[in-house]
């Protein structure tokens, strides 16, 4: 395997050594969602810098092809996928970033906390509070939480255990729920594995957004 840095240059190449040290490279291993005109998928960002990143990811991208990269909610960076190599992609940002503001979760004047990146899906799960159990659709879904339509609503603050089809259950809290939507979060995120299996066995890298 070649071994070549967030942007595509050979490791040994002096001036990418040089350009990686001016962007502050940074290894990480943090979910993402990497989103194009089309598609959404879950990717695994492994090293980030002031001008691109490096993801391991599970559908299929070509060189050229302009991406949005959301590390945290309602936050995107927009790049290009300048180089791909067995399940890898280089991205270049449209312009150098801040990579500890991109990294850091903040609360927002609002009140409301980042939250990691989730993906609007379709699915079935069963939500048991207490002993009263809910069926309902799953309308998207992180490592850290879902949310889900249903006909009744939650009481916030409960404790609840959600069984997604296809997934272990979770043990989980009510976080809100009004206007025939809750949200839950889960007291332990999901493994991400489980998580990009499901969503593989779901098609969800080929839903339309």
């Amino acid at each position: 395997m070649r071994n070549v840095d967030i942007l595509g240059e050979s490791a040994n190449n002096e001036n990418a050594a040089d350009r990686r040290g001016a962007q502050r490279f940074m290894t990480i291993l943090r979910v993402g969602k990497l989103v194009t005109g089309k598609t959404q998928e879950l990717c695994l960002i492994r090293n980030i810098s002031t001008g691109g990143l490096m993801a391991h990811v599970y559908a299929q991208h070509q060189m050229g092809d302009r991406v949005e990269i959301e590390l945290k909610s309602d936050e995107r960076l927009s790049g290009e996928v300048v180089w791909v190599e067995e399940g890898r992609v280089g991205v270049r940002f449209e312009g150098e970033v801040e990579v500890s503001d991109i990294l850091t979760h903040r609360t927002a004047p609002d009140g409301r906390k980042s939250r990691p990146p989730r993906i609007e899906v379709e699915g079935r799960a069963r939500i048991k509070v207490g002993d009263v159990r809910h069926e309902v659709a799953v309308r998207d879904l992180s490592q850290g939480g879902i949310k889900v339509e249903l006909d009744e609503p939650l009481k916030v603050g409960e404790d609840a255990v959600i069984t997604i089809e296809g997934m272990h259950p979770v043990k989980g809290i009510v976080r809100w729920s009004q206007g025939g939507m809750a949200g839950l979060s889960f007291i332990k995120p999901i493994a991400f594995d489980e998580l990009i299996r499901w969503l593989e066995a779901q098609g969800v890298e080929d839903d339309q957004l």
